[in-house]
Formats: structure tokens, C-alpha cells, sequence
């Protein structure tokens, strides 16, 4: 019995030690196992098999977290490929992993949510972000895809729930994207010529982007319609301060608000600002119009002459020849003249009016939102010796 009590301890340490071997075994061949799956699954992969791939990756994953990085990087290899649904069964496959830590969770989520939008499927793309506004890592990004969503849907409505969420972001493209919501249901309520609903949707668009110069437009535009010049006027000068870039595009219709209200005299002092400011050509032939009437063709010619050699443009030199052709008694000079006119005239016909600051997307016509990289208000005129 003596023996047997001192034999004890060293079948415990026996005991202990095998023990140790045995999980030490157990841990070799899981990995082993893992090794294999993966070796299998890459060897599917270089071989083209990539259903199967897939397939023996994601059994990976099922024995070791650690892998998880590895199937979010073969997801985003799918997805770059254009393999969009090959991603979708990865990041699907990871989203139903409930034992993941809550940042993989979350990612697996909103790289689903990215596969359903470029898919197409709004709706599900959609469902996925909304699961993440409260995360700190993905609350933002996914805001920005969810008014993407709505804007390719013109979905105006459901992006204005959002506002509480945007405004706690003080992200300012997003509370700009949400202002031209806005102004999208005003540009609706406007064809209705609902006067208080344009002007309350309006006003909200300002709260949210003062620099808002699309809210300020059509706020002259219903103005004008009720013959409010005066009201009108002022938002042609805001937009003037909001965005210089913009303003050629109204000069128009403010000259027209000015001669109702009889201060025609005033508009030709703030126009002749306006040039001195930016060079604008649409700024100078306007005011030229001013000095032909009010003055002499001499002095209008004097001041282009000056215009054109501190800032030489196209549609400066254009004016300048239809006031040669005005001045000419000459029949065959103003036939030359005419030509010349004419042709460049074609010239400008065949350039864009508009270029997108945001991707330098080219057109004739404009669009508040930009055909091309989807910004708002980025399509302006152009600038330099094309266009103003």
C-alpha cells in the first residue's frame, strides 16, 4: 500500500503529460486538416474550379476564425473580377457566421451589402446598410450608399427620413446630397405651382447647404412665376455669392426681373462688377449691350478691345466682329464679317457649354446631377478661350 500511495503522484504526472500529447495531437491535426482544405481549395482555384474553391474555402472557415481575412480577401478578388456572384456567396457564407467578433460581422454585412448594390438589388442592398447605422465603423459609409440607392431610384422621400442620422454625422457632401433631395420634391411641387411647398422644401434644402445655388434658383424661378421680382432679384444675387462658376447661366433672367422692376440701371452696375471679378464672357457681352444703348458703338468697341486683350475669348471675339459688321457701310466687308462669324459660331456649336468639376464629364446640356460621377450641382460653364 506504501508503494502504491508513492506510485500515485506519478501516475497523476503520467496522466497529465499524455494528456498534454494527446490535445497537442488533436490541435496538429486540425491544422493539418485546415492545411489541406486550403491547399485543395487553391489548387481548385489555379485551376479554374473556383465553384469548388469556394466551396472548400468556406469548409475552412468553419474550423478557424483566424481565416476570415483570407475569405473577405478572396470575396474582394471575385468582386474586382467582376465575379459578382462568386463575392455574394462568400460574404453571404460569412454574414451566417454567428460566432464571428462583431467588427467581422459587420464587415461581412456591409461587403454583402456593396455585392447587392452593384448587383443591382436595391432592395436588399438597402435592407444590409440599414443594419449598420449605428456602427461607429460603418455608420457613415453606409449613409452614403444608402442615399446613393435613393438617388438612383429617385427614392427623394425615403433619403429625407434620414436627416436626423445625416445631421448627427455633420458630414457636409452628405447634407448637400440630402439639400438637392430636396429640391428634387420642390422641383415637383413647382410644375404644380404649389408657391408655400416649394418655398418650405426650398428652405430646408439652404438649412442643410447654404451654398445650395440650385435652391436659390428655383426659388427665383417660383418668385418669377408670381411675379415677385424683387424677391427673385435677390436670389440671383445670393447665387452669385454661393457660386460665381454658376452664375453666367442666370444672367439672363436677372436682366429680365431688373427691367421689370424698372432698375435696369442697377443691374448694369452689378453685371459690370460681376465682370471685373471674373472675366466672365457672358458678364462682358451683356454689359457691352448697355454701353451700345446707352452710350456710343465707339465706346463699346474700346471697352471689348481692352476686354479681349486682358482676357481673350471666343465668344468675346464673336461680339466683337457682329460690332464690326454693325459699323461696316461696306457690302463686301460685311459679307467677310458675316463668314467669319458664322464659322465661328459653328466652332462653339460643335464644344461643350458644361464640364463636371468632380470628373471632367463634357456637355451640351445641364443636368444637376452629373450623368457621368452622379455629384450634384457640379456641371458648370466652361472657363477659358471656349467658354467664359
Amino acid at each position: 500500500m506504501e508503494w502504491l500511495f508513492l506510485l500515485l503522484p506519478v501516475a497523476v504526472a503520467y496522466g497529465w503529460f499524455m494528456r498534454g500529447n494527446s490535445l497537442k495531437q488533436n490541435v496538429y491535426t486540425e491544422k493539418e486538416e485546415l492545411s489541406k482544405k486550403y491547399s485543395t481549395g487553391l489548387n481548385y482555384l489555379f485551376s479554374n474550379q473556383q465553384d469548388k474553391a469556394i466551396d472548400y474555402l468556406l469548409e475552412a472557415l468553419k474550423v478557424e476564425d483566424d481565416s476570415v481575412e483570407a475569405h473577405f480577401a478572396m470575396a474582394n478578388l471575385f468582386r474586382k473580377r467582376g465575379e459578382l456572384d462568386r463575392a455574394l456567396k462568400v460574404h453571404e457564407h460569412l454574414v451566417k457566421q454567428k460566432h464571428l467578433p462583431t467588427n467581422a460581422q459587420q464587415q461581412a454585412v456591409f461587403e454583402l451589402g456593396k455585392d447587392f448594390l452593384s448587383a443591382g438589388l436595391y432592395d436588399r442592398a438597402e435592407n444590409m446598410f440599414n443594419q449598420l447605422l449605428k456602427s461607429k465603423v460603418y455608420g457613415l459609409k453606409s449613409l452614403s450608399f444608402l442615399m446613393q440607392i435613393y438617388q438612383s431610384t429617385k427614392d427623394w422621400e425615403q433619403g429625407i427620413k434620414l436627416k436626423k442620422s445625416i445631421l448627427k454625422t455633420k458630414d457636409k457632401k452628405l447634407k448637400h446630397n440630402l439639400a438637392n433631395f430636396y429640391c428634387e420634391l420642390a422641383t415637383t411641387a413647382l410644375k404644380k405651382d404649389k408657391f408655400i411647398e416649394v418655398i418650405e422644401l426650398l428652405e430646408n434644402a439652404l438649412v442643410l447647404d447654404p451654398d445650395s445655388c440650385r435652391a436659390n434658383w428655383l426659388m427665383a424661378k417660383i418668385y418669377e412665376n408670381h411675379q415677385q421680382y424683387d424677391e427673385a432679384s435677390q436670389c440671383y444675387r445670393d447665387i452669385y455669392k454661393q457660386d460665381k462658376e454658376f452664375f453666367p447661366d442666370v444672367i439672363d433672367k436677372m436682366q429680365h426681373c431688373y427691367s421689370e422692376l424698372g432698375e435696369e440701371e442697377e443691374f448694369y452696375k452689378f453685371i459690370k462688377q460681376v465682370y471685373e471679378e471674373t472675366g466672365s464672357s457672358s458678364a462682358l457681352i451683356t454689359y457691352l449691350e448697355h454701353l451700345e444703348k446707352t452710350y456710343t458703338l465707339n465706346k463699346a468697341k474700346e471697352f471689348i478691345l481692352l476686354a479681349l486683350k486682358r482676357r481673350p475669348t471666343i465668344r468675346g471675339f464673336k461680339h466683337f466682329v457682329k460690332m464690326q459688321m454693325t459699323e461696316s457701310e461696306q457690302a463686301s466687308a460685311t459679307e467677310h464679317l458675316d463668314v467669319i462669324k458664322e464659322l465661328i459660331s459653328e466652332y462653339l456649336k460643335l464644344k461643350h457649354r458644361y464640364s463636371c468639376r468632380t470628373c471632367g464629364f463634357n456637355s451640351s446640356t445641364h443636368y444637376w446631377s452629373c450623368p457621368s460621377c452622379h455629384d450634384w450641382e457640379q456641371l458648370k460653364p466652361v472657363r477659358g478661350l471656349e467658354g467664359e
